[in-house]
């Protein structure tokens, strides 16, 4: 099954590539595999997977006939040109375009084993097996929030999970919900809770949760009381829509949220992202050398790990690229004094207020860690 998935995967970004270039031969070519492999893993799949697959694979097929279409009918210009200005529709009305659908899986995030556990107990498990779920009376959907300082990597976690279960990801940031003109923000997030009901199952992950759905006071303008109004609405009945949504939210201020968002059918389903332990950090400090063709003194590695706690993942990486850049400019070896001496020059980005602040809004609400729990 995981060959099938890979190949999968590596049509559809030859495809991407090829329209991209305006080969449509080459596209029509590789969406055309994509659509077999993708049937190969539904034929291998059960429950709401193999209707997730089989529908992906009808949504590949049906993009093949409309390159087809547009090979006999238009000039490879005229056809660039749609896709480019966000067209990309064929007469039915459909988009021209495949769904992103991330290659991370959970494995390949560094720590954050309770949040992982949270989402493979609550996400991943009850879609996998999900008649046994139903027997449980356990639905499939809802909505699930990350929380936790900034840079912990809650946004790569939500794609992890997309990739774990090859669904269609929709990313969503306020950027994509406020429209220039009156009625479009609204219209912007009808249009993306649409989109994604069109799939037996996918995904959709707000990032900046804080931006969005703030709390509604006297202050706030009348279009984002009008914004917060239509995505309540469209929040309701994830669950119980036929073809249910995994909704994944994220924030680095969780008591700024306005509450009736955190309600049961909404992101009821808190889970703590936070910093990296040493072990985690480790593995993000490999993982960031993992492109540099040069010796590495693999102590100056786990040195890097043991001296940087209270660092982010986007930390770590921000000290990896000054160690980078300075021995490419200074011709230097990778030893553990360059380590040392770049760690001197960088702080972490996380301050006490933050975590403070996290720590009153999880009393305020009861919610009490793992790691918390088994001090007790």
């Amino acid at each position: 099954m995981e060959f099938f998935y890979q190949k999968k995967k590596e049509h559809e970004a030859l495809a991407e590539k090829a329209l991209r270039n305006n080969d449509y031969a080459g596209a029509l070519y590789h969406t055309i595999e994509a659509a077999k492999f993708t049937y190969n893993l539904a034929e291998q799949s059960d429950g709401m997977l193999r209707n997730a697959y089989l529908s992906n694979a009808q949504d590949l097929t049906g993009i093949a006939e409309k390159l087809k279409e547009k090979m006999k009918t238009a000039s490879p210009a005229t056809v660039a040109s749609s896709n480019a200005a966000g067209g990309g529709e064929g007469e039915s009305g459909g988009k021209c375009r495949i769904a992103e659908r991330p290659n991370v899986r959970l494995d390949d995030v560094a720590g954050m084993e309770e949040a992982k556990k949270q989402l493979r107990l609550r996400v991943i498990e009850p879609l996998k097996r999900a008649d046994e779920a139903k027997r449980h009376g356990l639905k499939v959907g809802g909505g699930m929030l990350l929380y936790g300082p900034p840079g912990t990597g809650k946004t790569f976690l939500a794609k992890a999970v997309a990739g774990e279960l090859g669904l269609p990801f929709y990313a969503i940031t306020s950027a994509d919900v406020f429209g220039k003109y009156v009625g479009e923000s609204e219209n912007n997030i009808r249009n993306i809770f649409r989109e994604a009901r069109e799939a037996p199952l996918s995904v959709i992950f707000i990032d900046e949760l804080e931006t969005i759905f703030r709390k509604r006071t006297g202050d706030i303008h009348e279009t984002t009381q009008k914004v917060i109004t239509v995505i309540l609405q469209e929040l309701d009945g994830v669950q119980d829509n036929k073809n249910p949504i995994l909704l994944l939210g994220a924030t680095n201020a969780p008591w700024m949220v306005d509450e009736a968002f955190l309600r049961t059918g909404r992101f009821d389903v808190l889970t703590y992202v936070g910093l990296p332990d040493q072990p985690a950090r480790r593995k993000i400090i490999e993982n960031s050398f993992k492109n540099v063709d040069f010796p590495i003194d693999a102590q100056a590695i786990e040195t890097l790990a043991e001296k940087t706690e209270g660092y982010s993942g986007a930390d770590l990486n921000g000290v990896v690229q000054k160690i980078k850049q300075t021995a490419f400019d200074q011709q230097r070896n990778y030893t553990r004094e360059l380590f040392e001496e770049c760690l001197k020059e960088t702080t972490p980005s996380i301050n006490a207020e933050t975590m403070r602040n996290i720590q009153e809004w999880e009393a305020a609400n009861g919610l009490v860690r793992e790691e918390a729990k088994k001090k007790v």
